[in-house]
């Protein structure tokens, strides 16, 4: 009795291990396929540009599978791939047998430096009996970055009194290498007029100005936050920065009219003095005439 037992735990151990052993199929003792990237072309991929991706399916296995399919899945939204995303490859008839495809892509203008990834899914094998590989196409999306600031600060008049019409120019310029597009410039300043203005696009070591005119309606000190929004390869871009402006007080008249008193003061002088001089020379001139008549009658 123990002896059957025995035996009949030994039959069932033993189609425990062969239920749980994967078949050769599913090792790929028979069936072999892979697939590899064989080439990015050019390496560096840039904005806008058109680019290759070369793709390599070899049979590994010493059986022809009856189907071979490799397929792109969910590529990013900023690639346009050309061929279609499904492949179906043509028989690889014997070992070490090879197929090639090439992907013609190009990056959108918009599209976003960096790791763009996209992710395969490779099937191949019978009908009623297949396997499938997932793997990705890895490279990278390069772009230029623009540096924005502010790099001159002009106050048209130089010294604003209370009231006056300011104009205030903000010179805007890019050191960066990349281009700046979209280039807008808020200044928060406490007063009536132009607070937003659009400069557009600066390429590379370009400048434009961003002009605000405003009624200073307020004397004093002003520290006001200026923001500067725009957009390069990497996206959308902000700068941040404060302006300080001094607006004088009002204009005082009491000098003018000091110095109208002293202009006129100076004109009634000059005016009285002419006429006492006139005055004496007539008188002088009238003493001669009496003292000549009087020789005569002697």
């Amino acid at each position: 009795m123990r002896k059957r037992g025995s035996q009949l735990i030994y039959v069932l151990g033993l189609a425990l291990i062969l239920f749980l052993l994967p078949s050769s199929n599913a090792l790929g003792e028979d069936y072999c396929v892979v697939a590899e990237v064989t080439d990015i072309s050019p390496s560096s991929v840039g904005i806008g540009e058109e680019f290759t991706v070369g793709v390599q399916i070899e049979n590994c296995g010493n059986k022809m599978p009856e189907f071979v399919s490799f397929e792109l899945i969910t590529p990013p939204v900023d690639i346009v791939i050309k061929e279609p995303l499904v492949m179906n490859i043509s028989q690889l008839y014997y070992g070490n047998s090879k197929r090639s495809i090439i992907y013609h892509m190009r990056t959108n203008n918009d599209a976003i430096p960096g790791t763009h990834i996209i992710k395969t899914r490779l099937d191949y094998g019978k009908q009623d009996s297949f396997m499938t590989k997932d793997g990705e196409i890895s490279f990278e999306v390069i772009g230029e970055k623009a540096e924005i600031g502010i790099a001159s600060v002009k106050v048209s008049p130089v010294l604003p009194f209370e009231g006056d019409t300011v104009e205030l120019t903000l010179r805007i310029e890019n050191s960066g290498d990349g281009t700046a597009k979209s280039i807008k410039v808020f200044a928060d300043h406490p007063f009536q007029g132009v607070k937003q203005t659009f400069v557009g696009t600066l390429e590379s070591d370009e400048d434009g100005p961003a002009i605000f005119t405003f009624i200073a309606d307020m004397p004093g000190e002003f520290e006001f936050p200026v923001t500067i929004s725009y957009y390069d390869d990497f996206g959308e871009k902000e700068v941040k920065t404060n302006i300080d402006l001094t607006i004088l007080k009002k204009k005082s008249n009491i000098g003018s009219i000091v110095v109208t008193i002293i202009i006129l003061g100076a004109i009634g002088w000059g005016i009285f003095y002419f006429f006492k001089v006139k005055k004496s020379k007539d008188k002088i001139i009238q003493q001669l005439l009496r003292g000549n008549n009087l020789k005569e009658k002697k």
